[in-house]
Formats: structure tokens, C-alpha cells, sequence
């Protein structure tokens, strides 16, 4: 023991030899041959059982509804990933808040009726009917879902046409595609240029892409309804009002005319007062209708104004090569640990009896 303790002590007191430790690497050289090969073909094979999956890339830059402020030294404190215009911004979602939005229940049970495909055409239909279903899975992952099946049967998955999934109450079966989805969805945003970079995953290549392109529209129609809400509040209520309004002036007007058709020839006083009460009536009414008209048009444009526009900088591909998992690098990377964990063993071993 206390023979052991000097070897290793002695390693660590910069007493290693270079030459030694390649004298006994050689000398042991067929020690290395059963653990390498069979660490490589081991994870290979392991891999192997993995399903490949795919990962599709959509790139967008939102229009920013920050005043310019700061002048040049706004952008010396961008360099240092902090933006001066977010203090005087009247938004209360920022692009930085994207990434747990689209980690949202809110935001991931609607995903689970886009329209999605496979590449080889045998299945078209809803995604969550795909990832449920379809995805290929491992196959220890297949026999542990079947033997928690027998111990306990899973709550039902209703996947049936004009069924809607209430995000405020999901039952187990249903919590657990949420954070299968989740876990497809990677969202990144860009302090400095606020691009957003949404990936998403799949085991499928066109399923991956068809995806990465259905959370880019939610997440910009997101976007739209969180800043047009008051505008599009104020234009309802101006509509309605309009409306109202110009049913009054309809009947004012339907009223003044139709007086005055019955009185033209009526000279008496009572019933010209009366008349321009008719008249006054009427031109109330069409101010008032008048004036809501231009509010209407005021909202409508500010509506126009709020709505922001996107700068789609990359679209969704379709990708050719899988993104994992690496079969042949990680092999190779776990055949050299174990070669590193080998020599290590073996200079530890026989090191003293070398020098």
C-alpha cells in the first residue's frame, strides 16, 4: 500500500518521464486492445439503437418599438450586450422574454394540431399525433412504455378531429407531450441585434423543418396581437360607436326629411320651430358620427402603426444531414477515453518499477 502511494505521489511531483510512459505503453501494448475496442464497438452499437433526428434553423428580426435614444452611446453600451433603448420602450414583453414564452403551455398545446408530414409521405396529420405515435423511438424506450403500461394504464391522449386541448387543465398523459415539445423548441435571441434564432428537433428532416416554420408564425402572430391589443380594443370600440352613431344620424335624417315632405306649404311659426329642432337634431347627429369617424380612422391608423413587421433573415430548410446522434465521433471519443483511462492505469501500475 504504502509502495502504491509513493508511485502515485511521485506523479504528481513533476517527476513524470515521457519516455517511461512510452516504454510501458508499448510493453503493455495488447492491454489496450480489448477495452478500446470494446468501449468503441459498444457505443457505436449503442448509437446505433438511437434514432436519428434532425434539426431545422429559422432566423427573424422583429421591428423594435424602442425610440432611438443614447446616440453613440447607445452603441458603445451595445457592445457590451446592454441596450439603451429598452429603457424607454413601452413594451413589457422584450425580445430577451421570447425564450420562455415559447416554453409556455399557452404557447406549446396549439402546436400540437399543426399539419405535419414525413419525408417518405406514409403519415400526414397532427404533430402530436406524430411525436405520440409515429417518431420512432429506442427500443428499451418501446419495452419500458410497455411494461408501464401493463403496471398502469395511461390516461388517454384525445387526438380526435375538433378536439381542443384546455391548456389550463392537462391531464398527465398530456403534460408529458407539452414537455416532449418543449424540449423540440430551442429559442435564442441576440442581446446586441435582437434576431431571434428558434431551432427546432424532430426524427423526421421535413417534420423538423415544418415545425421550425409553424413556431415562427405563432411567435410573429404573438407578437402582432401583444402590441395591436389596444389599438385593435379602440378600433372595436369605434366601430361599434360608429355604427350606433350612424343609425341615429340615419334616423334623424329619415325623420328631417320626412317633415319636412308633409310641411312644405306650412307657413305657421310653430312649425318651422319645430323644424329646426328636426334640423338640429340632425346636424347633433352627424357631428357626433362625424367626429367617431375620425376617430375610427385615427385607431385604424394607429393600428397600422403598432403592427410590426418582420425581417425573416433565414427560412426553414429542409436538412440533409441529420444533427445527431454522432455515431462515428462519439465512438471514437469514448475509444480514446478509455485508451486515456488505460495509460493511466498502467502508469500508476508499474511507473516505480520503470524508473
Amino acid at each position: 500500500m504504502d509502495e502504491k502511494k509513493s508511485s502515485i505521489s511521485s506523479l504528481f511531483k513533476d517527476e513524470i518521464r515521457l519516455d517511461i510512459i512510452a516504454k510501458i505503453m508499448w510493453q503493455y501494448k495488447k492491454k489496450f486492445i480489448l477495452p478500446v475496442v470494446a468501449t468503441c464497438l459498444g457505443t457505436y452499437l449503442f448509437l446505433v439503437c438511437l434514432p436519428r433526428y434532425y434539426s431545422a434553423t429559422v432566423k427573424l428580426a422583429p421591428e423594435s418599438t424602442s425610440p432611438n435614444i443614447g446616440g453613440g452611446l447607445s452603441s458603445i453600451a451595445s457592445s457590451f450586450g446592454v441596450k439603451l433603448g429598452d429603457m424607454a420602450t413601452s413594451d413589457a414583453i422584450v425580445p430577451e422574454f421570447y425564450p420562455d414564452l415559447m416554453e409556455s403551455t399557452d404557447f406549446i398545446v396549439p402546436l400540437f394540431y399543426v399539419e405535419v408530414e414525413t419525408k417518405d409521405g406514409d403519415f400526414k396529420g397532427p404533430f402530436v399525433e406524430y411525436i405520440t405515435k409515429v417518431q420512432p423511438v429506442a427500443w428499451w424506450e418501446r419495452l419500458y412504455n410497455w411494461a408501464k403500461n401493463l403496471i398502469k394504464k395511461p390516461e388517454p391522449l384525445n387526438t380526435g378531429k375538433g378536439y381542443k386541448i384546455n391548456p389550463f387543465q392537462l391531464n398527465k398523459t398530456e403534460t408529458e407531450v407539452v414537455k416532449g415539445i418543449s424540449s423540440c423548441i430551442n429559442c435564442r435571441v441576440d442581446k446586441k441585434t435582437d434576431v431571434i434564432s428558434i431551432t427546432t428537433t424532430a426524427r423526421d428532416p421535413l417534420v423538423a423543418a415544418q415545425l421550425a416554420d409553424s413556431v415562427k408564425v405563432k411567435l410573429q402572430q404573438f407578437i402582432i396581437d401583444y402590441r395591436t391589443e389596444k389599438a385593435r380594443g379602440d378600433v372595436r370600440h369605434y366601430t361599434a360607436l360608429s355604427e350606433q352613431l350612424k343609425a341615429k344620424y340615419d334616423s334623424a335624417k329619415t325623420a328631417y326629411a320626412e317633415y319636412v315632405d308633409t310641411h312644405r306649404d306650412l307657413i305657421l311659426q310653430s312649425y318651422k320651430s319645430e323644424e329646426e329642432t328636426y334640423e338640429n337634431e340632425l346636424q347633433a347627429a352627424y357631428s357626433a358620427y362625424n367626429v367617431v369617424r375620425q376617430q375610427l380612422q385615427y385607431s385604424e391608423s394607429k393600428l397600422q402603426e403598432r403592427t410590426p413587421s418582420f425581417t425573416v433573415i433565414q427560412n426553414a430548410t429542409v436538412p440533409i444531414k441529420p444533427a445527431g446522434p454522432k455515431r462515428m465521433f462519439n465512438s471514437l471519443a469514448m475509444a480514446f477515453l478509455a485508451f486515456i483511462i488505460v495509460t493511466i492505469r498502467l502508469v500508476m501500475k508499474h511507473y516505480k518499477s520503470f524508473v
